[in-house]
Order: structure tokens, then sequence, then C-alpha cells
């Protein structure tokens, strides 16, 4: 089994040198939030320049038929929880600032499970899992320590956010949200997002005691938009204009800009644990929370090409996940790995490693899923529930080891049901730089730690299993009113509904009776007004907890 102090990273080495003894190995999730398949560069766009994220998974595994929630208060309780939304009654609309929602309090997370362990538990950056009182916030939910936000959002500059006066529609809720804890950070006012972030990871690592094993999580904000819903923040718009030139729009240069930000912070995270001489004891995971918002709603210019659809949709494009592994405790590496997976499958995976006995973790929807990712083992995994939101009217679920996918209706009658995105793949657009994968931080840090090197042929290898640039080839709207059935194996775009083709009737009946089956266990999500009471001029003008705690709307 494993020992008690390592630290875990989704992605893959091998003929690993160790140099000291550790025990169970440290636990780190980096989490990127709304950033598309194609923002990527090991998918095969040479767009934006992710070299960091990519020698992660070149040297690890590339979770290549993994799948998010659709958006990011789902995502993260599903993450945490290793149950679907759906039975947390959080499986729709993301939380507001000032709503009275959270993540049950009688449901484990799975920093209390680690905390059970010995593990020493940091979360770093966005939480979006309820904060109208204190006893929903992370430092009490398992983390021995926050730095971040407690909302869906903030600037990148400011940490500002802002949600409609529920009394007055002619005025809005705004107030500061970035906490050390309990208290607010008006000092580091104008500090940029990503890099304080980082800097606070860095410090957590450095100070950190090595006997007792470590789970850090630093969820980014970027590359969702900032403050007000629309700002794309990056520390230099004219460099980073220039820099970007040959992309057509300058928001997505911008957008491009925060997401190589965001890069060499995992570059940063690496590097610092391999000078703590942690890296040989530590499994590391990077996904991004759900699909880019192209356009509409918290448009960020992302893309998720060619996948149809985008956040908000149960469409590939919405929660066809990237996700890449790496630790020097995997089996197999250097692969890309085509077994099911969900997200809430790193909870039990995780306690898993980390020495705990998965049986205990009671009927959760999350499976273990460590040998299938360590060693390519076959997974016990051959269905999934992507999602019910009985309010809004739309459900899907994927069967048959990941072939069949089944949605019944869709989100805002269609309203992000087509194709989006830039395909990174123009004439003016730059040749994929290898050289800078080879000489990234992380691919450094790692090559120092196996002694193997990372060249231009594996890469290659990778890049043309996981590219899909030609699975487009017909553009077809679907509302799925009366449900559509497709199949990934043959058509991941999902071009072509199959639901009225007469040898898959038993398929469509078998999958439709699974919904069925979930609907029966859905929790009600609860109306999402905003509580009055939550107003930031009541806290100086910083978003506080603000509720009784037996005052519970959830």
């Amino acid at each position: 089994m494993f020992s008690a102090q390592g630290v875990i990273l989704l992605c893959f080495i091998s003929n690993v040198v160790y140099t000291e003894k550790t025990t169970s190995p440290n636990i780190v999730i980096i989490l990127a939030d709304d950033v598309g398949w194609n923002d990527f560069g090991l998918h095969g766009s040479s767009q934006i320049p992710t070299p960091n994220i990519d020698a992660l998974g070149y040297n690890g595994v590339i979770l290549d038929k993994f799948y998010t929630q659709q958006t990011c208060t789902p995502s993260r309780a599903a993450l945490l929880t290793g149950n679907y939304p759906m039975r947390l009654g959080l499986q729709g609309i993301p939380l507001n600032a000032g709503e009275n929602r959270h993540l049950p309090l009688q449901t484990p997370t799975l920093p209390e499970k680690l905390k059970e362990l010995g593990y020493i538990n940091h979360l770093v950056g966005k939480w979006h899992l309820g904060a109208a009182c204190s006893e929903y916030t992370p430092t009490k939910r398992g983390f021995d320590t926050h730095f971040g936000y407690w909302n869906g959002y903030v600037g990148y500059f400011n940490y500002e956010i802002s949600v409609p006066d529920p009394l007055d529609s002619k005025r809005n809720f705004t107030g500061f949200d970035l906490h050390d804890n309990f208290a607010p950070q008006w000092e580091l006012k104008g500090q940029y997002a990503t890099d304080l972030f980082t800097k606070k990871s860095l410090e957590i690592i450095k100070n950190h005691r090595v006997e007792k094993p470590l789970f850090l999580m630093l969820a980014h904000l970027a590359g969702h938009t900032g403050y007000d819903g629309i700002e794309l923040g990056v520390p230099d718009a004219v460099t980073a204009n220039r820099k970007y030139h040959y992309i057509k729009s300058i928001e997505r240069r911008s957008y491009a800009d925060l997401v190589n930000i965001m890069d060499s912070s995992v570059g940063e995270i690496v590097g610092a644990l391999s000078e703590k001489k942690m890296l040989q004891n530590t499994v590391i995971l990077f996904f991004s929370d759900n699909g880019a918002q192209t356009e509409g709603l918290y448009q960020n210019f992302g893309s998720s090409w060619p996948f149809r659809g985008l956040k908000f949709t149960l469409f590939e494009g919405g929660v066809r996940g990237t996700g890449v592994l790496y630790s020097p405790l995997l089996k197999k590496k250097n692969y890309v790995n085509r077994r099911l997976i969900h997200v809430t499958d790193f909870l039990p995976t995780f306690y898993r490693v980390a020495g705990g006995d998965v049986d205990k973790l009671g009927n959760i929807d999350g499976i273990d899923q460590w040998d299938t990712i360590s060693g390519n083992a076959p997974t016990n995994r051959t269905e999934l529930l992507i999602n019910i939101d009985e309010t809004s009217g739309y459900s899907g679920v994927i069967g048959y080891g990941g072939r069949y996918k089944l949605l019944n209706g869709s989100f805002s009658n269609g309203l992000y049901n087509g194709y989006y995105g830039d395909s990174g793949r123009n004439l003016e657009d730059p040749s994929y730089n290898y050289s800078s994968v080879i000489n990234s931080p992380t691919n450094l840090a790692i090559e120092k730690l196996t002694n193997r090197s990372l060249n231009r042929s594996i890469i290659d290898e990778v890049r043309r299993k996981i590219d899909l640039g030609s699975c487009r080839s017909i553009n077809r709207l679907y509302l799925c009113d009366d449900l559509c059935l497709f199949d990934l194996y043959i058509d991941p775009c999902e071009t072509t509904n199959l639901i009225n083709d007469g040898n898959l009737r038993g398929v469509v009946g078998k999958l439709y009776g699974k919904l069925s089956v979930y609907m029966n266990d859905v929790v009600p999500d609860v109306s999402h007004r905003i509580d009055p009471d939550s107003d930031p001029k009541r806290f100086n003008g910083t978003w506080s907890c603000w509720s009784k705690c037996g005052r519970d709307f959830h």
C-alpha cells in the first residue's frame, strides 16, 4: 500500500529515484476554471502555450474519457464529496454571492476524510460551496487553512463581486471577497490573483512539515471571467495583445495570456515540490472544472472545439474534462487512459492512495480508480450520471462503458447547443513549441527525479492519439426535447442523433430507465434567492458570514 506522506500529481513518470523515505503520498489538486478542451496544447492546438500542463500529461497519464459536471458549484461538490450533485441539492445554477445554500453538513468531504488519516489540508483560491454561516466555509469542512474567495468569482485585481440587491433593482450588493481563513485581506487588493494564489501555495509547500502528508488544493480563478462577470484580467493587456497577435479576437488574446500565466503557476508548484524533495512521493491532479464559455453569460472566449456545447450544457463541450495526473507512484506512465472516469471518483481514489479503506466510505457514487489510472487496468465504472437538473428540465446519462449518451432536454431551451470556439489550427497560428515543453520547469523537475527524457516523438505520439480535430464533419443543431442519443465512440462531436435508430431501442430504454431511477433520488435544488441580510455594507464592504447556522434554507 502507500505510506503516509506523499504528493499526488495527475500525470505519469517512471524510473523514479527516491532520495528519502516519506509516509502517505502528498496530494495536490490544481483546478482551472472554465478552461476549454482546446485551450491546452496537448489536445492539438498550438494557439495557447501550456507547456507545464502538457508536460504533466506527457510524463504521466492523460485522462481522455474524464467527465466533470457542467458548472462550477456542481463540479466542486462532486469532487469533494464523491457524490452526484443531485444528491446534495447542488445540481443546478451555481451559488450566487449572498445566497444561503451550501454543501450539506452531514456529507463528509475529501479533506475531512484525509484529516482522519493524518493529512494537513490547505485550500487556496475558490470555494463556491457556501459561506452564509461559518459552519459552511472551508476551515469548517476539513481544510486547516483557506486563502482565497468564497464566491464563484472575483475581480483579478480588486477581488470584488456584485449581485443584484433583492429589495432594490436599482442597486447591487458589492463587496470584497479575499480572505485568509475569515480575515479580509484588504492590503492585498491590487495584486494579481493568479500570482497571489501561486505565492500562497508556494509558501504552504515551503513551510510544510514533511512528517505529515500534505493535501493542497489550488483552485484558480483563471480562466473564469473576473469583475462584473466580464473582466479578463491580465497584468499587461498591451503585452498580451502583442504576444498573441495571431489570434483574431482581442478578448481571446487576454484569455490566452491568463491561461498561460496559470500554466506557469503549475510549473512553479511542481518546482517547489521538487526543491522540497516532496515530488517523489506526491500525486498531482490537474483538471478544468467544466467546459469553456465561448459566448453568453460569463463569456471568457475559451474554446471547447471541436465538441458541441458550452459550459452549462451536458454536451461534450460542457462536461468532457481535460484532466492529467502525474505521480512517480504510477505503474504505467506516458500514456493516454481511455477508461471512463468521473470527477466523483477522485475522493475514493485519493482516499485509497492515502491508506484509507474505501469500504468505510459508505454508499457514494464515486469509485476507486487508482488501479485504472495507475496501471490502465479495466475500470468498474460502466456508466455515469451526467446530471439531473429538475428545475431547468434537462438531464443526461452515459452508459455502455462510455459509448452511448442519452440526453433528455437542454439547458435554457438549447441556448448553448451549437458549436463554438477557435480551432487553434489556423494558418496564422504558430507551430507547437516542443522545446518549451521539454524545457518547462515541470518537465525539468520530473526529468531530474526520474532520469528520463521527454522527446518530440513521445509528444507527437500522444498528441496524435487525443487530437479529435476531424470529428466535426456535420454541424446540426439539436434541442433534445424528445431525447437525443449519441454514439460517442464514433461520434464524439455529437453530430448525429440516433434516437430514431430502431436497432438502438434497447439502448435507449435501458439508459432512460437509469435516468428514471436516479430521478427518484433527487434532492430538490432550492430557490436561488439572495438574502437581504448578506449585504456587504453591513460588514465594512466585505462578503462575510451573515447568517446564524440554525437558519438554514438548504
